[in-house]
């Protein structure tokens, strides 16, 4: 019946398998095809000893060419067993089967593949048998199932399926595995893939160590680039990756310029996304007549605003054919007349986007499928339409869907998955059309992944727009409505910026908050980020609140003292939490028309720093209670932040107060010494008396003793003179005495 060869399970091999077993995504039902049992040739492997229920068991089914098969002819395809529990599996049955009608629609396609949907009538057309299993082993049996086993099959899109089983049951047996088979009617659809180049940033621009680790070998950026390289396909390219880059200028790493010199080298067709990615149908809803851009990138370029010693030559407008263009974020070679919004969008914001290219140009919008009437049920339709006039681009959502998941893998086999559902789902195109699929957003990819999903289905044939441009545009309706939350946003964040702007004419280079508060709004607008309603709204909040917070940081911190004198310097605070340093004019009003203090002061605050102002003020009374309110602008006149007051107190009487107070307290302090320095000289005069000196003779600065004062040599002769006389006379007068 068929023919069927098991690759023997050895030890050696499973070991190997083990480290490339990423099949769980075949578990979730990616399309895998089986074969009939009745000449399956299975290597015999030792039966390990029986356990009562395995779990982690996966079955996988993959027919080869993507599903394609032609009737008649015999259906080869891979059986994938793995087995992810810690004991061994015991030897088993795998039934395939096969429906004998096509599946309707795409609808009916993806919730057969997906098992979201119920099974059709499925008639078996095999059973394979497998051998025993090891803990974390995996095997692949190659099964061929002979023509007239499957049977006679008009085109059409057939569910296929396989079921495993043992004796005794498993309790944890796994899930069929499905996938579909796809008989052709006619020349194939040739598709055109749209691969979109985003990065992510934690902040405004890439920093060099994003950058760095995006563009090593090993990085997103890099396999990105290997994906694409040698293939067709179509490259929708974020400018702000290029722009993160080239502000660097010598500080960028080695790796992110070659990265950028490889991306401009290759041959194949570009546009440039809006910066950031933004969606710009949010922007069309919000009534803008001109996308959001961002021109500017000194504050990258000159971080710190100063002005270079020898200043770098105007860049022209315009570059050399095969040259980078002067804008840091531009792209050589990019077409800019293509947008890629959300889907999300009315007639009349298409056709304000068809304007939004530059001056005198119109522009193209990618959209979904799924945005028209035409495309109800995953539907196809035509690559090139036109809505009420205005040109639109179409990529087939359904297909993108497939190549897209198709694009992120690294294992073939569940690549291999989502390349046999791409294929079911092109088998609704017509037969010879060109399809456009344009890849969903994703910071990281498989480099083989990325390839297979370009090239698969691609004919051999270059990604060229104009094979898609070159067809008679079909006439389509919209069937989506605005993204009212979205365009609300717009509005708010442009309101916000508008406050933002003036504000920043305190710095030198108001560009330093403009242009980043500008990429932050664009970034939040980011088609490929916050996608719903929830995050968007919460990103939303953290957006404003953020803006809302850098246009308080700076302000007055104002003091209430009391002042003892008609003229005193009161002192305020201006407080800057910017790192830029701010340019601003205190004002100050009195309420009392008898103090005078000066109405402007200039002041300049150093970046995240408070600067005390000292505010000259003359009191022509002497007692008042009054408030001073104190504001500032910017240079222009701009209202910075709110006005604060100050409220002082004026006690000027308190001065003459205070010289009285003190005066008295010097009296006192000098007749305080007096007196202590005579309670000292007494205290001195009677310790002399009780020593039996004559206190009425002696002088306390001049000597006592005779002798010593015959040795003084100015009181020295008088003294001893004196003293000689007293001698002498002493006995005439003990005579007269007698």
């Amino acid at each position: 019946m068929t023919s069927t060869q098991t690759e023997p399970a050895s030890p050696r091999r499973r070991l190997r398998r083990t480290a490339g077993a990423l099949l769980v995504a075949l578990s979730l039902g990616l399309p895998l095809v089986a074969a009939s049992p009745a000449s399956a040739e299975a290597t015999p492997t030792p039966s390990p000893t029986p356990t009562p229920q395995h779990a982690g068991v996966q079955l996988s089914l993959q027919p080869d060419g993507n599903g394609s098969y032609a009737p008649g002819s015999p259906l080869t395809a891979t059986l994938i067993l793995r087995n992810d529990a810690t004991t061994g599996l015991g030897a088993g049955t795998v039934h395939l089967e096969l429906g004998r009608a096509p599946l309707g629609d795409r609808r009916a396609v993806g919730a057969w593949l997906d098992g979201s949907g119920d099974a059709p009538a499925l008639s078996p057309i095999g059973d394979v048998s497998t051998t025993v299993l090891d803990a974390e082993g995996t095997s692949r049996t190659q099964v061929v199932v002979p023509g007239t086993d499957v049977g006679a099959l008009a085109p059409g899109v057939y569910p296929l399926q396989a079921r495993f089983d043992t004796t005794p049951a498993l309790t944890d047996a796994p899930a069929p595995a499905r996938s579909a088979l796809v008989v052709a009617q006619g020349a194939p659809a040739t598709v055109i893939t749209v691969v979109p180049f985003t990065a992510t940033p934690a902040g405004d621009l890439l920093s060099a160590a994003e950058l760095t680790a995006l563009t090593a070998p090993a990085g997103a950026l890099t396999a990105q680039l290997n994906g694409v390289a040698g293939t067709g396909a179509v490259l929708a390219v974020d400018p702000s990756i290029p722009a993160a880059i080239r502000v660097l200028g010598a500080g960028a790493p080695a790796t992110a310029a070659a990265w950028l010199a490889r991306l401009e080298a290759l041959p194949n067709e570009r546009f440039t996304l809006q910066f950031g990615d933004a969606d710009a149908t949010a922007q069309a809803a919000a009534g803008l007549n001109a996308p959001l851009t961002v021109d500017d990138f000194d504050p990258f370029v000159n971080p710190t605003g100063k002005t270079p010693t020898t200043p770098a030559p105007t860049p022209s407008t315009t570059a050399a054919p095969g040259q980078s263009p002067a804008s840091p974020a531009a792209i050589a070679g990019a077409r800019t007349d293509i947008l890629w919004p959300r889907g999300q969008v009315t007639a009349g914001q298409i056709a304000t986007m068809s304007h939004y290219g530059a001056p005198g140009t119109g522009t193209l919008s990618i959209l979904p499928s799924t945005t028209f009437a035409a495309g109800a049920k995953d539907a196809p339709v035509a690559s090139r339409g036109a809505v009420d006039g205005a040109p639109v681009l179409v990529s087939d959502e359904a297909v993108s869907e497939a190549l897209s998941t198709a694009a992120g893998q690294s294992d073939a086999v569940a690549r291999g998955g989502a390349l046999t559902e791409a294929n079911a789902m092109l088998w609704f195109d017509a037969p010879g059309s060109t399809v456009l699929a344009g890849l969903s957003r994703a910071d990281t990819r498989s480099e083989e992944g990325l390839s297979s999903a370009i090239t698969t289905f691609s004919g051999g044939q270059d990604g060229r727009l104009d094979r898609v441009l070159s067809g008679a545009p079909t006439e389509l309706t919209v069937s989506t409505e605005s993204a009212e939350d979205r365009a609300a946003a717009v509005v708010a964040l442009n309101a916000d910026a508008d406050r933002l702007a003036q504000f920043a004419t305190i710095l030198e280079r108001p560009a330093d908050l403009t242009v980043r508060e500008r990429i932050s709004m664009l970034r939040l607008l980011g088609v490929g980020v916050h996608t719903t309603p929830e995050d968007f709204a919460a990103a939303l909040k953290t957006h404003r609140t953020s803006t809302q917070k850098t246009m308080g940081a700076v302000g007055i911190q104002p003091s209430n003292p009391i002042l003892i004198s008609p003229k005193v310097d009161v002192p305020a605070w201006v407080r800057n939490d910017l790192p830029y340093p701010v340019r601003v004019t205190l004002n100050v009003s009195s309420s009392d028309s008898r103090i005078d203090v000066p109405a402007k002061t200039e002041v300049e605050a150093q970046p995240s720093s408070t600067t005390r102002v000292r505010l000259p003020l003359e009191s022509h009374v002497a007692n008042t209670e009054l408030t001073l309110s104190m504001s500032l602008t910017s240079p222009t006149g701009v209202a910075i932040g709110p006005t604060q007051t100050a409220r002082l107190t004026i006690r000027a009487e308190w001065e003459a107060i205070g010289l009285i107070v003190f005066g008295s307290l010097g009296v006192l302090l000098i007749g305080a010494g007096i007196i202590r320095t005579i309670r000292r000289r007494r205290a001195a005069a009677a310790v002399h008396a009780a020593d039996g000196m004559d206190d009425s003779g002696a002088s306390e600065d001049g000597p006592t003793d005779p002798a010593d004062a015959a040795s003084d040599p100015e009181t020295g002769p008088q003294t001893q003179a004196l003293a000689d006389g007293n001698a002498g006379s002493a006995p005439a007068d003990r005579e007269t005495n007698e």
